[in-house]
């Protein structure tokens, strides 16, 4: 049955279908300003684009790049705002060469240090809406990640964790109330936030012109170390993984996008109603609208309904709709040409198509506390166990066994029992609305009306303030940037402690900080620092490569265009730095290519370096069995200081 719908999905198709009739949607209006095209790189995008980059040099050799978002006041329903939503930092070391930059910091710029109201309010465990905005935020904002440091914060949330159960628990029911409740909310807040930037992120893989300063590499690191900084033991993924990860949490939402896109629609269409995909411009469909014709209303006796996943309530036997004064649009309804008329459609419900397993439900029109019961009945009873009981589910080994049950058996049947997915759906779809233009003025008021309602956290601020807020942290960032005693100095104290890793064991730079935490000083300065950076981290940039390539498939060349492939492995041929792991890499391609040139390449490099690490492996290819007669006789003239490359000696490609 769902065999078509990534098919359909895929096509994106952006209008309301129905079993018998076709609804063409209202077409959106475009002012002047917009239909301008304007590049991405240099200012805000057309009105095909919300998102797009900015580039802002930073003294000392490094960038910061800026993610920006389009978003229309909620306030005034016209007025369109930009808005920064994420800034990376990336280390250039002051050249053009792509091998040495390193991304840094992760600055997402929605997010704010909480008012002491906030603060106080969300140690409350049953305080559960807003406490009031942040208006304003001059200060630096701090960075969320360090992404050459990513483990940083697993430490850092173990030991917070296990505070939390040794120290703080058994203290009584106020202090583990409270404090649990605060560092819940804490979290969640930055997790929404973190969606948010995620979403942002998302909408640039699908473009072309931001990949002349931000690649496809960067996109998949930052994309892949934000992704994985909610989860406990995320910041551990090893750099060379990060990109398997990229591939299968985009594929991931693709098919949960696809499946609930199909599911949804054909319960739609099975019960009488209308389904509309919602999507930014050139994206897929994320949130999806069910409509209801007034005129169906009227010959409502003997329908079908079946309320599996759509959680909401019968509207055939519902007479609020027969008197609805909300808001309703009307649309073309038309089985063929000859036949078109005009409908007037009632909204009864928004669903997130990016939730696993099940279309999540945002909002019902007809019962604007319908999604919020949920969440408040599942937090009050997590809140009775573990902050008034003191009961955990893994200090409890049947809590833990029945509770694992009950999740398991609820999540088959497509209920919603992951709060962090949950939490991303609300923040996408939240984010959505907000960016989205081509919504109608008063159903986009309507849906943000209905979307706070959600808001649980204390800590959360408006879309309105955190406009505001964003702009005002990225002018202070931008201060903090270009000032001698900010970022540059840091940046430089971090380059150091860098260096210092290639260069020294863990041992002797654990010493190494004691002494300088009790002795003070700080790192001493090496002669040519960038240089020197610079040739090692285009070595590990070269290396991750090759290792890459020779984990994803037993022929490099067939995965990647065999002249990169030459490219790295000349390079680490002419890196004085290069090492023992370099020399067996390019062993390692030699053996698992097919390709005479390629192959041709990486004997060169080991008989450039003249080194005993790449002797040894000139040696070990000569004699290995599998290397092939003829091409173990090849290695041996190389490893003897000879050469033969050329049509005749050239033997035929190993299969």
């Amino acid at each position: 049955m769902f065999k078509t719908a990534p098919l359909l999905f895929l096509l994106g198709a952006s209008v309301v279908a129905q079993p018998t009739v076709p609804v063409t949607p209202p077409t959106a209006q475009v002012s002047e300003e917009d239909s301008k095209p304007v590049s991405a790189v240099t200012g805000p995008p057309s009105v095909f684009t919300n998102s797009w980059l900015e580039r802002e040099p930073v003294a000392g050799g490094a960038e910061l790049i800026t993610l920006f978002g389009r978003l229309q006041d909620p306030a005034t329903g016209a007025e369109r705002v930009d808005v920064p939503l994420l800034s990376v930092l990336r280390d250039t070391l002051g050249d053009s060469d792509a091998a040495s930059d390193r991304l840094r910091y992760v600055w997402i710029l929605t997010s704010t240090r909480p008012t002491p109201l906030q603060r106080l309010a969300s140690a409350f465990s049953f305080f559960r809406f807003r406490a009031g905005s942040k208006h304003h935020a001059n200060q630096i904002p701090s960075p969320v990640m360090d992404l050459a440091a990513p483990g940083r914060k697993v430490w850092s949330n173990i030991l917070g964790a296990g505070l939390q159960s040794t120290q703080f628990d058994p203290l009584g029911v106020a202090v583990r109330a409270s404090t649990r409740s605060y560092r819940g909310n804490s979290s969640d807040y930055r997790k929404l936030h973190l969606y948010q930037a995620l979403d942002a992120l998302a909408l640039l893989d699908r473009r072309t012109d931001d990949s002349v300063f931000f690649r496809d590499a960067d996109l998949r690191e930052v994309y892949s170390r934000l992704s994985l900084s909610d989860r406990t033991l995320g910041g551990l993924v090893r750099e060379n993984k990060l990109s398997q990860f990229y591939d299968l949490e985009t594929s991931r939402r693709v098919e949960a996008q696809a499946h609930n896109w199909e599911l949804l629609r054909q319960r739609a269409e099975s019960n009488g109603l209308f389904f509309e995909p919602l999507a930014l411009p050139g994206a897929a469909p994320t949130e999806a609208l069910l409509w209801v014709a007034r005129d169906d209303l009227n010959q409502r006796h003997g329908r079908h309904f079946e309320r599996q996943f759509l959680n909401i309530a019968n509207p055939w036997t519902d007479d609020r709709l027969l008197d609805w004064t909300g808001y309703s649009q009307v649309r073309t309804v038309s089985a063929d040409e000859s036949e078109a008329r005009q409908v007037e459609m009632i909204p009864l419900a928004l669903y997130s198509l990016d939730h696993p397993r099940a279309p999540l439900l945002l909002a019902d029109f007809r019962d604007k506390f319908k999604a919020k019961r949920g969440e408040l009945v599942r937090h009050g009873a997590t809140t009775l166990l573990t902050s008034v009981f003191g009961i955990t589910r893994f200090g409890n080994w049947p809590l833990l066994l029945a509770d694992s049950t009950w999740t398991f058996i609820r999540g088959r049947h497509g209920a919603a029992v992951d709060r962090s997915a949950r939490l991303r759906s609300y923040s996408e779809a939240r984010a959505f609305v907000a960016l989205d233009t081509g919504l109608d003025p008063k159903l986009k008021t309507e849906l943000l009306r209905r979307l706070d309602q959600l808001a649980l956290n204390p800590l959360e601020n408006g879309i309105s303030a955190e406009a505001t807020v964003a702009k005002e942290q990225y002018a202070a960032l931008l201060r903090y940037a270009n000032s001698p005693a900010g970022l540059t100095r840091k940046l430089e104290h971090e380059r150091r402690s860098e260096l210092h890793a290639y260069t020294q064991s863990r041992g002797k730079r654990m010493l190494a900080g004691f002494g300088r935490l009790f002795g003070g000083g700080s790192h001493p300065k090496p002669e040519n620092l960038l240089a020197d950076l610079a040739a090692r981290r285009r070595v590990a940039h070269h290396e991750r490569f090759l290792a890459q390539l020779l984990a994803a498939s037993p022929r490099p060349e067939v995965l990647w265009n065999a002249a990169t492939i030459r490219e790295s492995v000349d390079a680490l041929a002419n890196e004085p730095l290069a090492g023992p792991r370099a020399w067996n890499l390019i062993a390692q391609i030699f053996s698992r290519s097919g390709d005479s040139d390629l192959r041709y390449a990486c004997l060169r490099s080991l008989q450039r370096r003249n080194v005993e690490e790449a002797r040894n492996e000139l040696w070990r290819l000569s004699q290995e069995p599998g290397t092939g007669a003829d091409w173990r006789a090849i290695c041996l003239l190389y490893f003897r200081g000879e050469s033969m490359q050329g049509s005749a000696g050239e033997p035929a490609n190993e299969q």
